[in-house]
This record gives structure tokens, C-alpha cells and sequence, in this order.
């Protein structure tokens, strides 16, 4: 096995998804369906999304919170200043192995992700804590999120 092949299999082996490497503030990618709460337009059924774990379902203890990120800003932000509001803007050069470009973690929605989901994924590592309190600022005080959501995944306002 050459240098570049133990390379190869070094960032696989970083990049599998273990159980210990689901908590908040993870970031993921895996393959997201209609089933999973995604709409598409296109006529597509699937999409590899990038994804970040914000809470746990205490009550199923198998699903995840997460906030998917979109490389662009959604059309909807420039109609509605509410959506707008719960947008962030992650930095590509903060998380150069996650994002291929800046983009947009949409924090007015939550997707219950299940662990089998994402064990078919791939992990890139945590958010930094700036970015993380930001993200949870939006969620904790966002009128797009029921309470109930909000409660499902242990996110509360400080």
C-alpha cells in the first residue's frame, strides 16, 4: 500500500460515523429523502445533504435534531423577513473538509434524523463554539419553531 492509499484509508476512517461522534454541534453529510421531511422540485428523490446535530429526542432516543446547511441563501429568505432571520452564514475557509463555499445553516426548521441515517453518512468533524452559540441564539428564539420541536430536541432558551 502506497503513501496516497494510507492517506485514503486515514480520512475514511476519520469519516465514519460512530456513535461517539453523534452530539450537538456535529456536522454530516448523507443521502436525504422525500421520507426524511425534503422536498424537491426537480423530480428528484434524493439529495446528499450536509447537516448539523443542534438536539436529541429524549423521548424516542433514536432520532436527531439537525439543521441542514444549503450552499445558497433560499429564495423564501428574501420574501420573508422572519426565514431571513433564521439564517447563518458559515464560513467555507472555517470548514474547508465540510463546505465547498460559504453557506447557509437554515435554522427555521428541524429534521429528526435517525442514527441509522446518519451511520450511512459521513462525519466532518464540530462546529466552532462561536458558530454553535449563534446557531442556537436563532433556534432558541425563533417564532418558526413550535415550542414543542423545541422541546423534542432540547433546545431552550438560556
Amino acid at each position: 500500500m502506497d503513501f496516497r492509499e494510507l492517506q485514503a484509508q486515514h480520512k475514511a476512517e476519520q469519516r465514519k460515523v460512530t456513535e461517539e461522534k453523534i452530539v450537538v454541534g456535529s456536522l454530516f453529510r448523507t443521502v436525504l429523502t422525500s421520507e426524511d421531511g425534503l422536498k424537491f422540485k426537480d423530480g428528484r428523490t434524493q439529495k446528499p445533504k450536509r447537516m448539523i446535530i443542534v438536539g436529541v429526542d429524549k423521548v424516542n432516543k433514536v432520532c436527531f435534531g439537525t439543521v441542514l446547511v444549503n450552499t445558497k441563501l433560499s429564495p423564501a429568505a428574501r420574501f420573508s423577513p422572519l426565514y431571513f432571520a433564521t439564517q447563518y452564514c458559515l464560513k467555507q475557509e472555517s470548514y474547508p473538509e465540510f463546505l465547498d463555499y460559504d453557506s447557509y445553516v437554515d435554522c427555521g426548521i428541524l429534521f429528526p434524523i435517525s442514527y441509522d441515517k446518519l451511520k450511512s453518512g459521513e462525519y466532518f468533524g464540530t462546529l466552532l463554539n462561536e458558530d454553535l452559540t449563534a446557531i442556537f441564539d436563532i433556534l432558541e428564539t425563533t417564532d418558526m419553531i413550535p415550542t414543542s420541536e423545541k422541546k423534542r430536541f432540547g433546545i431552550r432558551r438560556r
